[in-house]
């Protein structure tokens, strides 16, 4: 699999979409395209040879994209968090727009099939009884336009995440004072 890195890194045009193309089959079948000896369903050609979103190049212009509903929720959610830990700076990193903090923490959101997203890593564990209307994947809090994070929650979330990135700082300064 290396190897299949460096072509690509290396290469243009045609190998490199036929890489991009394996790794897609890989999502899809979560194996490896090259040993499968079936062929492809429909589906999982659709997904494979399907091109990836163009990201945006700022928060703005990611949120401006954005259908009227989803654009102002996002809006509230970006607002919410900068109101809440003043000095943030809004950035996209992979693909996906978000607030990175003095200190160094960040929280990031954005748009998924059926809704949104607000990725606030493991702080959400702090707020599980106000989050319980809301779906929870992994470290992701989904919600939609008709159903948002109070204004309130949000900026215990960020507030929390912050403290937290502080904290595990703090920890690790310790540790390697010993």
């Amino acid at each position: 699999m290396l190897a299949v890195g460096v072509v690509f890194c290396r290469s243009a045009g045609a190998v490199a979409q036929l890489v991009e193309r394996d790794i897609r089959i890989v999502e899809v079948r979560g194996s490896n395209p090259l040993s499968s000896t079936s062929s492809l369903t429909a589906q999982e050609y659709v997904m494979a040879v399907a091109k990836p979103r163009p990201t945006a190049p700022t928060v703005a212009a990611y949120i401006g994209a954005l259908p009227a509903a989803d654009a102002k929720s996002l809006r509230r959610l970006r607002d919410a968090i900068l109101a809440a830990a003043p000095g943030g700076k809004q950035e996209i990193s992979y693909g996906v727009p978000g607030i990175r903090f003095p200190n160094g923490s960040r929280i990031h959101f954005g748009t998924r099939r059926g809704g949104l997203s607000l990725y606030a890593g493991y702080t959400y564990r702090l707020f599980t009884s106000e989050l319980a209307t809301f779906t929870i994947a992994g470290t992701t809090i989904h919600f939609t336009p008709e159903q948002q994070l109070p204004i309130a929650l949000i900026k215990k979330i960020t507030r929390a995440t912050i403290a937290r990135h502080d904290e595990r700082a703090a920890a690790r300064t310790k540790k390697r004072a010993r």
